[in-house]
């Protein structure tokens, strides 16, 4: 399976938990890593290769020219590295015609294979979407997306390269980001969702895409069935840490704590 990530170096420890989860509840599948990166340094790259638990797993690490994207709108709040998802089929090998993105701050607890193997329907993306009816309205608004566009959250996305490769241009992204840029929340998440949100096929976030705040939230409603550890237990694959809550810290308020310690390396 290709697995994508893009890091920095405060985030190396993060993905070796990640990395470790994944091996863990993946017996016997093979895994090419690649890490799209903009200073990474030996010895990062030394502390993730020795971390590794099996054979089954290579990193290639892959360093983006600084000067890629010149041109390119950039902005504290949207640095180059936003652009490293939306062009990674640019850095990947001719041959990699489809990957999993997958952010360093999640755990994954069971099998991938049915997502990774999943049927992308003419699609570009598989993924989750945390936005509701009232919010997407919102967002279709400060975007100016279809209707029919879906707002995905980029942390969990299988990403099909092959058709991305023939739609995806720099030029009407950048020409986006310029005319846009003061309307502009979560820059990579905002751009996929207006220019390529109708190509979307979406999956369950309880399953695929778990964090504490979405557990709080449907435990809200009585017409939900509750998400407790048991019930994460036994059907949850992909747990999120995204947003500030994150289990490494001393405030981290959820139940989700012991999945990310189990595999601290």
């Amino acid at each position: 399976m290709n697995i994508l990530v893009t890091i920095n170096s405060n985030y190396r420890y993060h993905l070796a938990v990640m990395v470790k989860s994944l091996m863990t509840n993946n017996p016997g599948e093979k895994f090419d890593i690649y890490v799209l990166n903009r200073g990474l340094n030996d010895d990062d790259k030394e502390f993730l290769n020795n971390s590794l638990i099996s054979a089954d797993a290579t990193y290639h690490f892959i360093s983006v020219p600084t000067d890629l994207f010149e041109g390119a709108p950039t902005e504290k709040r949207y640095p180059h590295e936003i652009y490293f998802r939306i062009f990674s089929f640019m850095f990947l090998p001719e041959n990699v015609d489809k990957v999993l993105y997958l952010d360093p701050d999640l755990v994954v607890n069971k099998s991938i294979r049915n997502l990774y193997d999943m049927d992308f329907e003419g699609n570009y993306f598989i993924a989750t979407t945390h936005v509701r009816k009232f919010m997407l309205f919102i967002n279709r608004i400060r975007m100016g997306a279809k209707k029919e566009n879906v707002y995905m959250n980029t942390g969990v996305m299988m990403m099909n390269l092959k058709e991305l490769k023939e739609v995806v241009k720099k030029e009407e992204i950048y020409a986006f980001i310029k005319k846009k840029k003061h309307s502009m929340i979560l820059p990579d998440q905002d751009i996929l969702y207006a220019l390529y949100g109708d190509k979307v096929k979406l999956i369950d976030d309880k399953i695929y895409n778990l964090s504490d705040r979405m557990i709080a939230i449907n435990n809200l409603s009585k017409k939900n069935v509750k998400i407790d550890k048991k019930w994460v237990e036994e059907n949850n694959v992909i747990v999120h840490f995204y947003g500030r809550n994150k289990p490494w810290k001393p405030d981290y308020d959820g139940i989700l704590q012991e999945y990310y310690d189990k595999y601290r390396v």
